[in-house]
């Protein structure tokens, strides 16, 4: 199944309905179809790169549906990259054309050798412009092919591009269709960035496959996405943690959306900000867990229970299970291991990288293919979910003991007037490691008093060496903590 099965689906049953911000189904496909013409002038081919280096705006989602149209491959960069980080990217995909916007263009031109610049002001004026007559017929495309090359977050390295076909994508946004109950009725409000897969496979994607409405913001403003929410017709909301803990502090006594769903992911939610936030907007939120080389595996169940601090179970079509670090075996329940994902979801492999492929993935005996996410899991058997409780790379062995980072985390985000904290490890030539907290604050704080708060309630070994105070966490465009940073400051 390719994309443009499920899109060209709710384009024939709700042509007349809105898709995107005020444009309507009809004329968002017919837009894009004209600017597949126009970029089929420019030379664009099936299989050829075109990077998206834009902000959420309508010249983005044109760019990218004309792109898959013409069967070439669209390549997301992040609208903070500059030059070294968007060299790599243009150079290591080879991209010929890039679409850029009002925050980006400028950076282009630092480029050592820059392709074709489409600026998106001008993919939306060939959309609009009834002259250009809209491409009848693409190539056929085929399930397996790539449709996108996403660049991971690079936090352990030089990013990699994962290549994700249109299998992969219509798997996904069927099954948070299914999952989540996602009707033409529903209409969505965020502000999450096309150039992840959190924006582009979740919010975008999902939509178009539901015929549902999307409201995109470019960039996430609390009061004014809480004055979207507020909106009659609005029904669900994706965002990061940080977004939760901005609307709760925006919403004041002001009364609170009529939502259905909210959804969290892309970093870890706190239990505390889960109950808050119910508590005030009437609404569970939903936590799921994904990554750009599988989608999203597990999600807390729709029809509940939701349970704070899980990531619930697999979705429909996709198998995972906790191994032994370097094994495939699955562990007993209850076990901390590293989580496998295998299914119809999970990507194709790394742009030109075929070592880094195969390292990515394991067979077991029946010859099923896992692919390891790197990530560190346990199953609760009580709650029948899964937990994520850390990095494999961010596992602090500490005397020859394990320390999880996530679960130091979550006593110390419960401590009052934390905003978050980030454990990390510190070289220590008698222990190994030695872990060390970081902690965003508001108001009032005594390090010392949350180290003997700790001390009562984990092991001693668990206990980080000391506290040190910053004025923000660094994180990514998604909100992710990025660990390698504070790491570069206590290595």
């Amino acid at each position: 199944m390719t994309l443009f099965d499920l899109f060209d689906a709710a384009l024939a049953e709700r042509a007349d309905a809105l898709a995107v911000n005020d444009v309507t189904y009809a004329q968002l496909h017919r837009g894009a179809r004209r600017v597949a013409r126009r970029l089929s002038e420019l030379g664009v081919r099936r299989g050829e790169r075109v990077s998206l280096y834009c902000e959420n705006r309508l010249g983005m989602v044109y760019a990218y549906l004309a792109v898959l149209r013409l069967g070439a491959i669209a390549v997301p960069a992040n609208v903070l990259y500059r030059s070294a980080d968007l060299q790599h990217v243009v150079d290591d995909a080879r991209a010929g054309w890039i679409v850029v916007g009002a925050t980006t263009r400028e950076h282009v031109g630092a480029l050592r050798s820059a392709p074709v610049t489409i600026d998106a002001g001008e993919i939306e004026s060939w959309a609009a412009d009834a002259a250009i007559a809209p491409l009848d017929a693409g190539p056929v495309l085929q399930p397996s092919d790539v449709a996108t090359i996403i660049y991971t977050s690079g936090t352990t390295g030089r990013s990699k591009g994962a290549m994700i076909t249109h299998d992969n994508f219509a798997t996904i946004a069927m099954q948070l269709v299914t999952g989540w109950r996602w009707t033409a009725q529903d209409t969505l409000v965020a502000a999450l960035p096309l150039f992840h897969l959190h924006g582009l496979g979740a919010a975008l994607n999902g939509t178009l496959t539901a015929g549902a409405r999307l409201i995109l913001h470019e960039r996430f403003d609390a009061a004014t996405i809480l004055a979207d929410l507020r909106r009659p017709e609005a029904t669900m909301f994706f965002g990061v943690p940080t977004m939760y803990v901005r609307l709760l502090e925006a919403i004041g006594d002001g009364p609170a959306p009529h939502l259905r769903l909210c959804v969290s992911g892309s970093a870890a939610l706190s239990a505390d900000v889960h109950r808050a936030f119910a508590a005030r907007f009437g609404v569970e939120i939903l936590e799921r867990y994904g990554a750009t080389e599988f989608g999203f595996a597990l999600t807390n169940r729709f029809g509940g229970p939701r349970v704070a601090g899980s990531v619930g179970v697999p979705f429909p079509g996709t198998a995972v299970r906790i191994a032994a670090l370097d094994a495939v075996e699955p562990l007993p329940p209850g076990e901390v291991g590293e989580l496998l994902v295998s299914g119809p979801s999970v990507f194709a492999g790394y742009w030109n990288l075929p070592e880094a492929t195969a390292a990515a993935f394991v067979l077991d005996e029946a010859g099923t293919r896992w692919y390891r996410s790197g990530d560190l899991a346990t199953y609760d058997v009580e709650h029948d979910v899964y937990r994520i409780v850390g990095r494999l790379k961010e596992l602090i062995i500490t005397g020859g003991f394990n320390v999880y980072p996530r679960e130091v985390e979550n006593e110390i985000d419960r401590y009052p007037n934390v905003v978050a904290s980030a454990v990390v490890g510190m070289r220590d030539a008698a222990r190994g490691e030695l872990p060390i907290a970081f902690v965003e604050v508001e108001g009032a704080f005594d390090g010392e008093a949350l180290l003997a708060h700790l001390r009562e309630r984990l092991a001693s070994f668990k206990v980080p060496r000391e506290v040190r105070v910053v004025d923000a966490l660094p994180r990514n465009a998604m909100g992710k903590i990025e660990k390698a940073r504070l790491l570069a400051t206590v290595s």
